[in-house]
């Protein structure tokens, strides 16, 4: 049976060529094809390669793009940029805009990632014995395909919603891979020092920007914007009164001087909120007007008020307080904890996740 080229990923045409350079090194073949994504946008090209090679190409091709860290681990200067997982649907419109309106008030490039399921590449085997399954090619095609083409419905319609002109003034790229969603879009924020991740979540719905939105802003070591599916349609510049939740700790300082260099641009006030008992009130007090007085006294043209809530339920008091207050963006930090925590005594992160109809700005410490 005669080899036939498949397609591994598609990237930008500079990145190509460096993927090129690696693989034919390893005495792989590798072709690269134009495609039109996106009228006057910079050019993406497939990436492909004979069948028989793909095995040896998947740990080239995710150790390039970040899911394998290299032997040494080479300096790599930051190419400033917004991260914008996409699955196509209607909160990822409305993520996608706002990614859109965040990079164009900060200048920098939007790199949009979509990944797909490609039987071919999932069915590489790691064993010497291998049963081919002739369907495999079709399945495959038909996925490359379905991936393309709604990708490019999807930034035609984007584009189109923002505005032609308007679209022109944002640098983006398009990544569109074969791959498991959590995982890629992971890799690819710590291997190229992403600014921000923005992604969307409309519940447990098994989409990119839904069921595992929680284990990215669990693991992503960059902050991740998260836009509910049932929040209202906003600019960035709308968005003026951000909640910080803080449990005093060590690293909160670090995270708000993060939040205000975000904010930098917009006249934002900021409530730093503890959510603490009643038998410690008077101690948590006296702890939050110690932050208020360093907050004032470092961020001197910001806005800063602390507040103590007492509740029984995290979530209800949260609620109350959100609504209240008008907030329209909540701030949190998410820590690591070992599998037991995680599974029988969930992060306030998480929670939050599925829950809030309010933007989260998650951030790890």
């Amino acid at each position: 049976m005669e080899d036939k080229l498949v397609t591994i990923v598609v990237l930008p045409y500079s990145k190509a060529q460096i993927l090129k350079m690696r693989l034919e090194e390893q005495d792989i073949e590798c072709d690269l094809e134009d495609i039109n994504l996106m009228e006057d946008a910079a050019t993406s090209v497939k990436v492909k390669i004979l069948e028989k090679d793909i095995r040896h190409a998947v740990p080239i091709l995710e150790e390039f793009l970040g899911k394998k860290p290299e032997l040494q681990k080479k300096h790599k200067e930051k190419d400033d940029h917004i991260l914008v997982p996409v699955d196509f649907s209607p909160v990822s419109y409305k993520t996608c805009k706002l990614a859109f309106n965040i990079a164009s008030h900060q200048q920098v490039k939007l790199v949009f990632i979509h990944c797909y399921v490609n039987p071919i590449v999932h069915s590489v085997p790691y064993a010497d014995v291998y049963v081919y399954d002739s369907t495999l090619l079709e399945r495959m095609d038909n996925a490359e395909k379905n991936a393309n083409d709604n990708f490019k419905k999807f930034i035609r319609k984007l584009s189109t919603e923002i505005g032609k002109e308007k679209w022109k003034m944002v640098k983006s790229e398009f990544i569109i891979k074969p791959g498991y969603a959590d995982e890629d879009i992971l890799a690819y924020a710590h291997e190229n020092n992403s600014r921000l991740i923005v992604m969307g979540t409309g519940g447990d719905s098994g989409t990119i920007v839904g069921s595992v939105t929680a284990d990215v802003i669990y693991n992503a070591k960059v902050p991740v914007l998260v836009i509910p599916e049932e929040s209202p349609e906003k600019e960035i510049q709308e968005f003026k009164r951000i909640l910080y939740a803080t449990n005093f700790d060590e690293k909160d300082f670090a995270v708000i001087d993060k939040l205000v260099g975000l904010l930098k641009p917009f006249d934002a006030k900021v409530y730093c909120v503890h959510m603490g008992k009643e038998d410690s009130s008077d101690w948590d007090k006296a702890r939050l007007e110690g932050m208020k007085e360093v907050l004032k006294s470092r961020y001197t043209e910001k806005d800063f008020d602390c507040r103590l809530i007492v509740g029984k339920d995290f979530l209800e008091t949260f609620d109350t307080f959100i609504e209240k207050e008008n907030i329209d963006i909540i701030s949190l930090t998410t820590h690591k904890r070992n599998m037991i925590s995680r599974l029988f005594n969930p992060s306030v992160a998480r929670k939050m996740v599925f829950h809030s109809r309010t933007p989260l700005l998650i951030f790890h410490a």
